[in-house]
């Protein structure tokens, strides 16, 4: 017995440390153990969290974070002032807080627009820092979005400067402070007198397996592919968190009123005088294509791809396909550009569209009766997108080349469509009535 004396306590030893890495690992701020535990027993352990010393907190962070994840104490230090860097409120009456998405620079884009068209509002919004970079008034790298004094900080923030809060994409207002999602964000926005909306951008709200039933060339067509599991669950988890939410509801694309019904349209903004351009179209005698897309399997790239080659080998089109590039390149490739498909497989036109409009180009995009439909009811304007799918793409570019003419009096009307639809002032609009009831 005494020559098991010590595997027993090296034993015990060894369980020790193995209960200690996991509570760590069940407190430590982007947790893979509380996504898996019961929404009870994560909010528990959260509130653990929650009234750890920031140093304490800091330490597991740093230990148990994802390699690529973890900054050095000079990095992170250099993060934390920049996200510290917080706007002044505005002065008006209404004062409105936009997070933390701000996909496509839009909550930055919709800020600007209320500041400048509804009297008595002022805005600004915030950002996690994402791959591509777009204006904020104030920009989060994660880490610092995670780390909890940042998130403390945040929260009084917030809470003192501002009467309103639109919260993009279900995601939490003041960091995962408080769980993954903004519901008890909106819970003490409410109990502290601001009032609250929700905005979704896309695929937070889009239901893969009903988009695929609506959309013959669905990128959601495979139900076993691992992105569209992840997206299945995160939507309908979102969808039933709108249904059950009392207040305003938004989108930001009329598409997404198939997965929100009652929401309310809030177009997408694009400063029309940045993009605009006077470059000549459909002039040269072999044609630019240009297709930049965001994300090539929602797009449905390799249907663009497989259309268009043989016209660019046959020399009938010079054909510029890219991605992941910077907002710079992208208006360049814009400028120079005839004919720019954005998609044949969504069923929507995005903010990369209509920039493409306001540079006055012919834009070819998959958009379908129903959405052509509901742009038409709201504004009385025809979208001047050509429309086009993954099995007409090529016949529709033909076409275009056929008829140049007509393709460029399509062409001359999107700079006027995106100033009356999306300079804005419909997307302020939009958002009135729910600024006026509060």
């Amino acid at each position: 017995s005494r020559a098991g004396a010590p595997s027993r306590s090296a034993a015990l030893a060894g369980a020790r440390a193995q209960l200690k890495r996991a509570v760590r690992g069940a407190l430590a701020a982007d947790s893979p153990v509380r996504r898996v535990l019961p929404d009870d027993v994560g909010e528990r352990l959260r509130q653990v969290r929650r009234h750890l010393p920031v140093r304490a907190a800091r330490v597991l962070d740093r230990q148990l974070g994802g390699a690529g994840d973890r900054l050095s104490p000079e990095e992170f230090a250099a993060a934390f002032a920049q996200a510290s860097r917080r706007p002044q409120p505005p002065a008006d009456d209404v004062r409105v807080w936009i997070a933390p998405a701000n996909f496509a620079g839009q909550g930055y884009a919709w800020a600007r627009a209320l500041d400048a068209h509804a009297p008595g509002v002022g805005a600004r919004n915030m950002a996690v820092t994402g791959r591509i970079a777009f204006e904020a008034d104030q920009l989060v790298a994660p880490q610092i979005y995670r780390d909890l004094a940042w998130q403390r900080a945040q929260e009084r923030y917030v809470l003192g400067g501002y009467t309103h809060v639109l919260v993009e994409s279900e995601r939490p207002v003041f960091g995962p402070l408080y769980g993954r999602t903004c519901v008890e964000d909106v819970r003490r926005l409410r109990a502290a007198g601001l009032a609250v909306a929700l905005l979704s951008h896309g695929s937070d709200l889009r239901v893969p397996s009903d988009h695929a039933r609506r959309h013959p060339h669905s990128p959601f067509a495979d139900a076993s592919d691992p992105t569209t599991v992840k997206l299945e669950r995160q939507a309908r988890r979102n969808r039933d968190l709108l249904a059950r939410f009392d207040g305003p509801v938004f989108v930001s694309t009329p598409d997404l009123l198939d997965d929100a019904p009652h929401a309310t349209w809030c177009p997408t903004v694009v400063d029309v005088h940045t993009w605009s351009s006077a470059a000549p179209v459909l002039e040269r005698p072999v044609p630019r294509v240009v297709h930049i897309p965001s994300s090539a399997g929602l797009k449905g790239s390799a249907h663009i791809d497989a259309a268009l080659a043989p016209l660019a080998a046959a020399g009938v089109i010079e054909y510029r396909r890219l991605q992941g590039v910077d907002r710079a390149t992208l208006q360049a490739e814009y400028e120079a550009a005839d004919l720019v498909i954005d998609q044949v497989a969504i069923g929507l036109y995005g903010v990369a569209a209509i920039e493409a409009l306001t540079a006055g180009r012919v834009v070819l995009a998959y958009l379908g009766d129903t959405v052509r439909t509901r742009i038409h009811e709201a504004t009385g304007r025809a979208v001047p997108i050509i429309e086009t799918t993954a099995d007409t793409v090529r016949a529709d570019v033909e076409a275009v080349l056929a008829d140049r003419d007509s393709a460029r009096a399509v062409a001359a009307s999107g700079p006027a469509y995106a100033a009356a639809v999306h300079d804005g002032r419909r997307s302020a609009a939009a958002l009135m009535p729910w600024l006026r009831q509060a």
